[in-house]
């Protein structure tokens, strides 16, 4: 592997529930995950601790849902919650490091032994310096996990930061140099705060749904829009931008080349 810590829960603010569908759904937004996840863990704050109960519990969340998951191949595990009072830190409620040992994981859509054995395609595909550069500048739950699971998303950012620099874009200089740091935060934040996006569009990241309920990969008819291609448009895609016109790509493209600057600007102040 590439990384050489733990993706999942590394601490300082970063905590990741991907893996569990956390994110599958049209409304992804932390408004309503926060508020998804605040009733799943109150669902099962004082379920008995054992097999029939949770088991039984689980399915009474996954039956109660108001939105069918955005990608239906994928599944979404009930006993994903926050782990702590102040909701900082999302993970597995039926852990063992959670419940106090008894392990309930198999209460939920994935057996124990393929979580405790499971890893991301990000713990092969990211860089060691990548990894952490996103762990320093996300360290919030729901920001860290929509960036650190989508690798094209941080290789992209990366290599438009390198074009800006006419060189090389290296993350321990990003992360030893506040001001660039911020900057680079304020880049991974357009995954939740870019404008012009539909909201209700079936679209996460640069995927959508296949007929059979699989994500495939969108992307961009530069003929239908009538411009060409540009450096920016893997972020663009990555952002989950639908453009119908060139109007709206060449703003989504600028709203990407500004963060880009200010992140080259700090580096090199």
């Amino acid at each position: 592997m590439s990384v050489s810590f733990h993706l999942c829960q590394p601490g300082r603010g970063a905590s990741c529930g991907a893996c569990c569908g956390l994110y599958n759904f049209r409304d992804h937004s932390r408004a309503a995950l926060t508020e998804r996840l605040a009733e799943q863990t109150a669902q099962l704050r004082h379920v008995p601790k054992e097999q029939g109960a949770w088991r039984a519990a689980a399915r009474n969340i996954v039956e109660s849902r108001s939105e069918a998951p955005l990608f239906s191949a994928v599944r979404v595990c009930p006993l994903l919650g926050f782990l702590d009072e102040e909701q900082r830190r999302v993970g597995c409620l039926g852990h063992p490091k959670v419940t106090g040992g008894v392990d309930l994981r198999d209460c939920g859509v994935y057996r124990a032994s393929i979580c405790e054995t499971f890893t991301c395609p990000s713990f092969g595909w990211l860089e060691d310096g990548q990894a952490r550069l996103v762990e320093a500048a996300c360290q919030d739950w729901y920001l860290y996990g929509l960036v650190i699971t989508d690798v094209e998303f941080v290789r992209g950012c990366l290599r438009l930061i390198e074009r800006e620099l006419a060189g090389p874009a290296q993350p321990e200089k990003l992360m030893a140099q506040p001001a660039a740091l911020a900057a680079v935060r304020r880049l991974f934040a357009l995954k939740e705060t870019a404008a012009g996006r539909s909201p209700h569009a079936p679209i996460f990241g640069r995927f959508t749904p296949d007929t059979e309920g699989e994500p495939v990969s969108r992307t961009l008819n530069y003929a239908r829009l009538g411009v060409r291609a540009a450096p920016e448009d893997d972020v663009v895609l990555c952002l989950g931008y639908d453009p119908d016109d060139a109007a709206m790509i060449t703003a989504a493209r600028e709203r990407v080349r500004l963060h880009v600057r200010a992140v080259a600007r700090a580096l090199m102040d």
